[in-house]
């Protein structure tokens, strides 16, 4: 009855309002408060009060879903399987991130400036040979570097027993190293083998990767062919007008699969080297050698069963596990790319064991030819002479 009455009340003050035309007419009372909703009173009281204002959380409640939060983290965390987990990745990363940072700080060019300023200055101590000849540098990436890979350079400085500096450095386009051609040419070397491209190729294949580069390089564009050429070319030059002899070594297979659209567009880029190295643009474009380091490994790839092709996400894996491999577990390379089923590279872009030993032995036969066709003295330091 109540209800009645205050359900007639809105109505008649709606009537005094509204044309009688507007007003609705009465209906069975169950059905009148849903059809009114919140106009009537019946409507607002039905509605409960804690749903029509905001909630707001106290302190103390605040404290305790904290705690809350944390205590569940704490349970997550102190699970034996996730704990595992957990330190491994960050035991790998730090391992990846110290070999992706460390440095040769004894046959690289900044070793041997220091060491030369140090002989300047009359320190003793410093290698009678660093004193008496131009040193031999090898200019590249990771694959020169040779700290994820097997290390072709270490090889070659055994072999030819001279002063053979290692400027190779991981992660870097051909940009990056013309960025830093000068610290080379400091040196004065007699020589000088650039290998770079392989960074360049795979930022042309993905825009990822392209992205990345660019960003952690700090490159004004992202790498292309073209840039590419551009920039091998400047280096070709301003490393011939120093004096050097200058090989311009092409950049090894990508992946293991000849058929794959990596390895076609690999081919295009060991083009470039092979036209900048053959042309004889410049006053000394004639002391340019061109050494066929994707030859090689390209051929070596074609006599595989089955060649596995370039993938970005397999490359990392392998890559993070070959740090672990290479410098905690301390593995032998032929056995990683024996259990990877690999034949020319150790994670299908650093170089396994056999192919560094054939560009080892490509460069040496470089350094040997240039030797026997005349005896290098250079023109700029008088009396330093290369040692047989």
């Amino acid at each position: 009855r109540s209800s009645h009455y205050r359900v007639g009340a809105t109505t008649s003050a709606m009537s005094i309002l509204l044309p009688s035309s507007s007003v609705p007419s009465m209906a069975p009372p169950m059905a009148l408060p849903m059809r009114m909703g919140s106009i009537g009173k019946v409507g607002i009281r039905q509605i409960p009060r804690h749903l029509c204002q905001p909630t707001r959380s106290s302190p103390a409640m605040r404290r305790r879903t904290a705690r809350k939060v944390w205590e569940d983290a704490a349970s997550f965390c102190s699970d034996p399987v996730v704990s595992c987990v957990g330190w491994a990745f960050l035991i790998s990363g730090l391992t990846i991130l110290r070999v992706a940072t460390m440095d040769d700080d004894r046959h690289t060019p900044k070793a041997f400036l220091r060491r030369k300023k140090q002989l300047d200055n009359g320190v003793n101590g410093v290698n009678g040979v660093e004193k008496a000849s131009s040193p031999i540098v090898c200019l590249g990436d990771s694959i020169t570097r040779g700290n994820l890979s097997a290390d072709w350079v270490g090889s070659l400085r055994d072999e030819w027993q001279g002063l053979v500096l290692n400027a190779g450095v991981n992660m870097q386009c051909s940009q990056n190293i013309q960025q830093r051609i000068d610290e080379v040419i400091a040196c004065k070397p007699s020589h000088v083998t650039v290998l770079v491209g392989t960074n360049d190729l795979k930022a042309a294949l993905s825009p990822i990767e392209g992205y990345m580069y660019q960003v952690f390089g700090d490159l004004p564009e992202v790498p292309s062919l073209e840039t590419y050429e551009k920039t091998l070319t400047d280096i070709k030059h301003r490393l011939v007008q120093a004096g050097a002899q200058v090989a311009l070594v092409s950049p090894p297979v990508l992946g293991e699969d000849v058929q794959s659209e990596a390895n076609k567009r690999a081919a295009e880029f060991a083009a470039v080297v092979r036209k900048v190295a053959e042309s004889a643009g410049g006053e000394h474009g004639e002391q340019c050698t061109y050494l066929p380091l994707f030859e090689h490994t390209y051929s070596a790839c074609e006599a595989l069963p089955s060649g596995r092709p370039y993938s970005g996400m397999n490359f990392f894996a392998w890559c993070c596990l070959l740090c672990w491999d290479m410098h905690i577990l301390q593995r032998d390379l032929a056995d990683i790319q024996k259990e990877r089923n690999l034949g020319v590279t150790v994670d299908l872009v650093h170089l396994g064991p056999k192919a560094a030993k054939e560009l080892a032995d490509m460069v040496h036969g470089f350094l040997q030819s240039s030797h026997e066709r005349a005896r290098f003295v250079s023109p700029r330091v008088p009396g330093y002479e290369m040692i047989e």
